[in-house]
Protein backbone atom coordinates (compact mmCIF):
# COMPACT_ATOMS: atom_id res chain seq x y z
CA UNK A 1 0.00 0.00 0.00
CA UNK A 2 2.69 2.45 0.94
CA UNK A 3 4.41 2.04 -2.34
CA UNK A 4 1.02 2.24 -4.22
CA UNK A 5 0.81 5.50 -2.64
CA UNK A 6 4.19 6.48 -3.32
CA UNK A 7 4.05 5.35 -7.08
CA UNK A 8 0.95 8.06 -7.68
CA UNK A 9 2.72 10.49 -5.93
CA UNK A 10 5.00 10.51 -8.76
CA UNK A 11 2.56 10.14 -11.31
CA UNK A 12 0.84 13.22 -10.11
CA UNK A 13 4.32 15.13 -9.91
CA UNK A 14 5.28 13.98 -13.85
CA UNK A 15 1.71 15.25 -14.88
CA UNK A 16 2.38 18.23 -13.09
CA UNK A 17 5.87 18.77 -14.91
CA UNK A 18 4.49 18.06 -18.32
CA UNK A 19 1.32 20.33 -17.54
CA UNK A 20 3.93 23.20 -16.92
CA UNK A 21 5.58 22.24 -20.22
CA UNK A 22 2.07 23.74 -21.99
CA UNK A 23 1.01 26.22 -20.07
CA UNK A 24 0.52 29.22 -20.94
CA UNK A 25 3.66 31.10 -18.32
CA UNK A 26 6.51 29.70 -18.61
CA UNK A 27 7.50 27.08 -15.80
CA UNK A 28 10.39 27.39 -13.66
CA UNK A 29 12.61 24.52 -13.68
CA UNK A 30 14.94 23.57 -10.47
CA UNK A 31 17.94 21.63 -9.32
CA UNK A 32 19.31 21.49 -6.09
CA UNK A 33 22.62 19.83 -4.64
CA UNK A 34 23.74 20.02 -1.39
CA UNK A 35 24.23 17.91 2.13
CA UNK A 36 21.71 17.17 4.43
CA UNK A 37 21.87 19.13 8.42
CA UNK A 38 21.66 17.64 11.59
CA UNK A 39 19.30 14.90 10.98
CA UNK A 40 18.06 13.36 14.71
CA UNK A 41 17.62 9.20 14.73
CA UNK A 42 20.49 6.82 13.97
CA UNK A 43 22.50 7.28 11.83
CA UNK A 44 21.98 10.80 12.20
CA UNK A 45 24.89 12.39 10.57
CA UNK A 46 24.69 14.69 7.60
CA UNK A 47 24.93 13.14 3.69
CA UNK A 48 23.82 14.18 0.14
CA UNK A 49 20.67 16.02 -0.96
CA UNK A 50 19.49 16.65 -4.33
CA UNK A 51 15.96 17.95 -5.43
CA UNK A 52 14.47 18.58 -8.86
CA UNK A 53 11.04 20.69 -9.57
CA UNK A 54 9.00 21.90 -11.65
CA UNK A 55 7.06 25.29 -10.78
CA UNK A 56 4.28 27.66 -12.76
CA UNK A 57 3.64 31.43 -11.69
CA UNK A 58 0.39 31.83 -11.11
CA UNK A 59 -0.59 35.33 -9.74
CA UNK A 60 1.59 38.22 -9.13
CA UNK A 61 4.83 37.17 -7.13
CA UNK A 62 2.96 33.52 -6.38
CA UNK A 63 4.21 29.85 -8.17
CA UNK A 64 3.33 26.53 -7.66
CA UNK A 65 4.91 23.30 -8.74
CA UNK A 66 5.99 19.58 -7.57
CA UNK A 67 9.60 18.79 -5.99
CA UNK A 68 10.98 15.15 -5.92
CA UNK A 69 13.89 14.74 -3.57
CA UNK A 70 16.11 12.71 -1.90
CA UNK A 71 18.28 13.28 1.45
CA UNK A 72 20.60 11.37 2.56
CA UNK A 73 20.46 10.46 6.70
CA UNK A 74 24.39 9.02 6.72
CA UNK A 75 26.21 6.02 7.38
CA UNK A 76 27.68 4.53 10.14
CA UNK A 77 30.90 3.00 10.66
CA UNK A 78 31.99 -0.07 12.12
CA UNK A 79 35.58 -1.73 12.56
CA UNK A 80 35.98 -4.97 11.48
CA UNK A 81 38.29 -7.13 13.20
CA UNK A 82 39.72 -11.12 12.73
CA UNK A 83 36.92 -13.15 14.15
CA UNK A 84 40.35 -15.60 15.14
CA UNK A 85 42.88 -13.33 16.33
CA UNK A 86 40.92 -9.87 16.62
CA UNK A 87 43.60 -8.39 14.10
CA UNK A 88 41.80 -4.63 12.72
CA UNK A 89 40.93 -4.97 9.27
CA UNK A 90 40.00 -1.77 8.61
CA UNK A 91 36.81 0.50 8.76
CA UNK A 92 33.47 -0.16 6.05
CA UNK A 93 30.27 1.53 6.48
CA UNK A 94 27.49 -0.48 8.46
CA UNK A 95 24.26 1.31 8.92
CA UNK A 96 22.88 3.94 6.60
CA UNK A 97 19.43 5.88 5.65
CA UNK A 98 17.82 7.87 3.23
CA UNK A 99 14.65 9.12 2.52
CA UNK A 100 12.76 10.19 -1.32
CA UNK A 101 9.64 11.27 -1.86
CA UNK A 102 7.69 14.15 -3.92
CA UNK A 103 5.94 17.50 -2.45
CA UNK A 104 3.22 20.45 -3.65
CA UNK A 105 4.94 23.09 -2.97
CA UNK A 106 4.06 27.16 -3.44
CA UNK A 107 6.49 29.91 -3.35
CA UNK A 108 6.38 33.59 -2.86
CA UNK A 109 9.39 36.43 -3.93
CA UNK A 110 9.21 38.20 -1.10
CA UNK A 111 12.24 40.86 -1.91
CA UNK A 112 13.91 41.81 -5.07
CA UNK A 113 17.08 44.00 -4.41
CA UNK A 114 19.71 44.81 -7.38
CA UNK A 115 21.30 41.68 -7.25
CA UNK A 116 19.27 39.40 -5.38
CA UNK A 117 15.57 37.60 -5.70
CA UNK A 118 15.00 36.06 -1.99
CA UNK A 119 12.10 33.87 -1.96
CA UNK A 120 9.66 31.57 0.21
CA UNK A 121 8.17 28.27 -0.03
CA UNK A 122 5.84 25.80 1.81
CA UNK A 123 4.90 22.57 1.05
CA UNK A 124 3.54 18.98 2.46
CA UNK A 125 3.84 15.61 0.01
CA UNK A 126 4.91 11.85 0.83
CA UNK A 127 8.26 10.08 0.92
CA UNK A 128 9.74 6.87 1.75
CA UNK A 129 12.50 6.08 4.40
CA UNK A 130 14.84 3.52 4.07
CA UNK A 131 17.56 1.59 6.25
CA UNK A 132 19.94 -0.36 4.69
CA UNK A 133 23.71 -2.41 5.68
CA UNK A 134 25.94 -2.78 3.21
CA UNK A 135 23.50 -2.47 0.04
CA UNK A 136 20.84 -4.93 1.80
CA UNK A 137 17.37 -3.17 2.86
CA UNK A 138 16.62 -3.39 6.18
CA UNK A 139 13.56 -2.14 6.57
CA UNK A 140 11.17 0.57 5.18
CA UNK A 141 8.49 3.12 6.23
CA UNK A 142 6.34 5.89 4.50
CA UNK A 143 4.20 8.71 5.39
CA UNK A 144 3.28 12.53 5.28
CA UNK A 145 6.28 15.28 4.85
CA UNK A 146 6.23 19.32 5.52
CA UNK A 147 8.59 21.49 4.79
CA UNK A 148 9.19 24.87 4.29
CA UNK A 149 12.44 26.94 3.10
CA UNK A 150 14.21 29.98 1.68
CA UNK A 151 16.10 30.85 -1.36
CA UNK A 152 18.65 33.89 -2.49
CA UNK A 153 19.00 33.87 -6.01
CA UNK A 154 20.99 36.10 -8.46
CA UNK A 155 19.60 36.53 -11.52
CA UNK A 156 21.52 35.89 -14.94
CA UNK A 157 21.30 36.13 -18.48
CA UNK A 158 19.09 34.10 -20.64
CA UNK A 159 16.10 33.09 -17.89
CA UNK A 160 18.65 31.90 -15.42
CA UNK A 161 18.73 32.08 -11.64
CA UNK A 162 21.69 30.68 -9.30
CA UNK A 163 21.93 30.63 -5.37
CA UNK A 164 21.82 29.15 -2.40
CA UNK A 165 18.64 27.51 -0.88
CA UNK A 166 18.03 26.73 2.72
CA UNK A 167 14.90 24.48 3.65
CA UNK A 168 13.84 22.23 6.88
CA UNK A 169 11.67 19.11 5.76
CA UNK A 170 9.60 17.27 9.03
CA UNK A 171 8.16 13.62 8.43
CA UNK A 172 5.71 11.94 10.12
CA UNK A 173 7.20 8.23 10.41
CA UNK A 174 5.98 5.88 13.15
CA UNK A 175 9.48 5.12 15.27
CA UNK A 176 7.92 1.94 17.14
CA UNK A 177 9.14 -0.22 14.93
CA UNK A 178 12.49 1.76 14.88
CA UNK A 179 13.30 4.30 17.25
CA UNK A 180 16.36 5.47 15.06
CA UNK A 181 14.37 7.03 12.10
CA UNK A 182 14.61 10.09 10.93
CA UNK A 183 11.88 12.74 11.41
CA UNK A 184 13.53 16.07 10.64
CA UNK A 185 16.17 16.97 9.35
CA UNK A 186 17.17 20.39 7.22
CA UNK A 187 19.21 20.91 3.89
CA UNK A 188 21.85 23.33 2.37
CA UNK A 189 22.25 23.23 -0.91
CA UNK A 190 23.01 25.21 -4.63
CA UNK A 191 20.34 26.21 -6.17
CA UNK A 192 20.19 26.51 -10.27
CA UNK A 193 16.73 27.72 -11.78
CA UNK A 194 15.62 28.03 -15.16
CA UNK A 195 12.55 29.61 -17.13
CA UNK A 196 11.90 29.41 -20.56
CA UNK A 197 10.23 32.44 -22.29
CA UNK A 198 6.60 32.67 -21.95
CA UNK A 199 4.32 31.18 -24.79
CA UNK A 200 2.47 33.79 -27.32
Amino acid sequence: MARRRLNVLWVVVFVLASAAGTAAAAPSWRLAAGSTIAPNGEPGQSGVSLAFGAFVPVEGRWSFGALFHVDDQGTALTALRDPNDGTPLGVVGDLHRWTYGGEWQAEALVRRTKRWDWHWNAGFGYARQEIDRRGINAGAVSGITLSTGTAALLPLAGGHHLGLALAYRRAFLSTAADPGRSTHWATTALEWRWQGTPKE
